[in-house]
Order: structure tokens, then C-alpha cells, then sequence
């Protein structure tokens, strides 16, 4: 039972998270001395970058406390399927969610499976360099929700190390884990809510980590990556591919999707604009109308009156001769 598991070298009882002095086995290739001879402080460097809170081009969270995200994993197991709330959880829902989303757990290994206790997760195998130094910067601890207390079994949280260590590793509680959620870092920020049965079937032959278990060491997950557990732990069950969709709940309790209301909202600025071009383009042709309108209104009269000038002065002539003509004749009969 969780009473009987002694935490695995520090004091906390969840998962054990990325904490440089637990890294038993093979050391990180950036504390080798004859690497930092050769590479000088750029080792310093990305590693102090490494551990910067970074967010750049990842995908941001609507900010919404109502937001919440569905999660849904093929795994070696069989298929399952989580349930996040950044209401439970901000920071811990917007790491989660995020790494999740970049695929960054794909085909890891859970890694520490422990009966009856937890199952443990979160070192993934990406060669993406911007990936791995977001997966490895850390985040702030959430407030404690105490009315989430006591962990149920298939509560999901963040491991650490200490106060706002959590970075990437996470656990789903099994049925033991009652006792969970009183370090800084151990705010749940969701649950699985559909094959919960797989979870509970992941292989747990190897135990906890030494010296408590047989199972794999975290340094040399990070050095080798997946050939160190698919070598010396072949039967450890592993994600395949995730999938995510965000939501948001209304004050009705309806769910929205994230991504179909920001398609939404870029829809109607469309719309908008476009309303917006045809309002110009008619009031633009209004205006040319009106300036050819103001050439074209004197030019009319103005033609007239020369056709009208012209016949007047045709019929003062022709009657003018006419009355020449007959003056001429009256004087030649007188």
C-alpha cells in the first residue's frame, strides 16, 4: 500500500521529477567535466536557458479558468483518456496541455509503475532542441485545492522536487495514493475518464526504482533516451500518439471548442472586413459618379444652346433674304 513506499530519496511522496541530485546512474552529459572544459560556458549557458520558464512559439491557453481539455492516447495498453481543468490547476493545466498538444509524449515509456501507488511518466525522446528546453524550464506551483483531496485513484498531477520544480514528469494515482497532494507541487490538474482498466494493467514487474525496485534509473533515460528502457526494460508499456482538444464551458455549462470559436471569431472579422472593402469600393464608385455627374451637367445645356443658336440664326437669315428678295421685286414693278 502507498504507506508502505518510502518516498524514493527526497521528501516527497509523488512522483520524482527532473531533481539533478536523483539522476542516478549515468550523469547528465552537460556536469561532464571534460564537456565543459571543451564547450566552456555555453554549457552553463543552455543549461541556465534550459531552466528558464520559455513560452515562445507555443500554443497559449484561452486565460479562461473555464477552459478545460480533453485528452485522448493510444497506448501500448490500449487507448485512454484524460480530462484537464485549468480551474483545478493554471500552470499546471497550461504545461500539460501544451506538451501534450506538441507531441512531446509520444512514444515515452511509463517508466516508474509502482502498484497500488502511481504510475509515473513525462521524459520524452524529442530531438526538437525548443521542445526539450520548454519540456525542462520549470513553472510556479498552483494554490492548493484541498476540496480535490484525497487523491482518487486516476488523479492526475505534476511531479517535483521542491518548490516550482514541476517541468515535464507527471503521475496518475492508483488506488493507494491517498495520501498525495500535500507537497507544493502536487495540485491536481486532472483525471483519466475512459480506460482507467488499461492504466491499471500497465506492466508493474519491475517495481519502483532502486533501491526500492528494479526499475529504470532516470539518468540514463535521459542520456539513451528509449533503447535504455526498450533494452533493459522491454516490457515497460509506453504512449503511442495523443491527440488534444480544448474547450471552453459556459455559464449554461455548455462546452465550446476552443479552436471553433477562435475559427469563429476570425470568420466574422472576415466577414467584417469584406463588408468593410464593399463599403468603400460603393462609396468610392459614388464618388467618381459624381465627379463625371459634374462634368458632364454644364456640357449639356451648353450644346444645346449652340444647336438652338444655330437654327435661330438660320431662320433670321433665310428670313432676312427673303425679305431682301421681295423688296427688290417691289421696287422693279414701282
Amino acid at each position: 500500500m502507498a504507506d508502505e513506499i518510502d518516498d524514493p530519496g527526497v521528501d516527497f511522496h509523488g512522483g520524482m521529477g527532473d531533481d539533478p541530485d536523483q539522476l542516478d546512474g549515468e550523469e547528465v552529459m552537460e556536469d561532464d567535466p571534460e564537456v565543459k572544459e571543451i564547450m566552456g560556458d555555453e554549457v552553463d549557458d543552455a543549461a541556465d536557458e534550459q531552466r528558464t520558464n520559455i513560452r515562445g512559439s507555443v500554443p497559449k491557453s484561452s486565460g479562461s479558468d473555464q477552459e478545460e481539455a480533453i485528452v485522448q492516447c493510444d497506448t501500448s495498453a490500449g487507448p485512454i483518456t484524460m480530462h484537464f481543468y485549468r480551474s483545478w490547476s493554471p500552470h499546471g493545466y497550461d504545461r500539460a496541455t501544451t506538451l501534450f498538444e506538441k507531441g512531446y509524449f509520444d512514444h515515452s515509456h511509463f517508466f516508474r509503475v509502482v502498484e497500488h501507488f502511481l504510475v509515473q511518466f513525462g521524459i520524452g525522446y524529442t530531438t526538437d532542441k525548443e521542445l526539450k528546453a520548454f519540456s525542462q524550464s520549470t513553472i510556479p506551483d498552483d494554490p492548493k485545492r484541498p476540496e480535490l483531496l484525497p487523491f482518487k485513484e486516476g488523479m492526475m498531477s505534476f511531479a517535483g522536487s521542491g518548490p516550482n520544480s514541476r517541468s515535464s514528469q507527471m503521475f496518475i494515482a492508483y488506488d493507494g495514493a491517498g495520501g498525495l497532494g500535500q507537497s507544493p507541487w502536487e495540485t491536481p490538474f486532472g483525471k483519466v475518464t475512459s480506460g482507467l482498466e488499461n492504466v491499471k494493467n500497465f506492466y508493474k514487474g519491475y517495481g519502483d526504482m532502486p533501491p526500492w525496485g528494479k526499475g529504470p534509473q532516470q539518468g540514463p533515460i535521459h542520456n539513451r533516451g528509449a533503447s535504455y528502457i526498450e533494452s533493459d526494460f522491454p516490457l515497460l508499456d509506453k504512449f503511442e500518439t495523443c491527440s488534444v482538444q480544448r474547450m471552453i464551458r459556459s455559464g449554461t455549462g455548455v462546452i465550446k471548442d476552443v479552436n471553433m470559436i477562435k475559427q469563429s471569431d476570425t470568420e466574422v472579422i472576415k466577414d467584417a472586413n469584406v463588408v468593410k472593402n464593399v463599403a468603400a469600393e460603393i462609396k468610392k464608385a459614388n464618388v467618381v459618379n459624381k465627379a463625371e455627374t459634374k462634368e458632364e451637367v454644364p456640357s449639356f445645356p451648353f450644346t444645346t444652346l449652340l444647336i438652338l443658336s444655330s437654327i435661330v440664326l438660320s431662320v433670321l437669315l433665310a428670313l432676312g433674304y427673303m425679305r431682301n428678295k421681295k423688296k427688290k421685286k417691289y421696287n422693279k414693278t414701282t
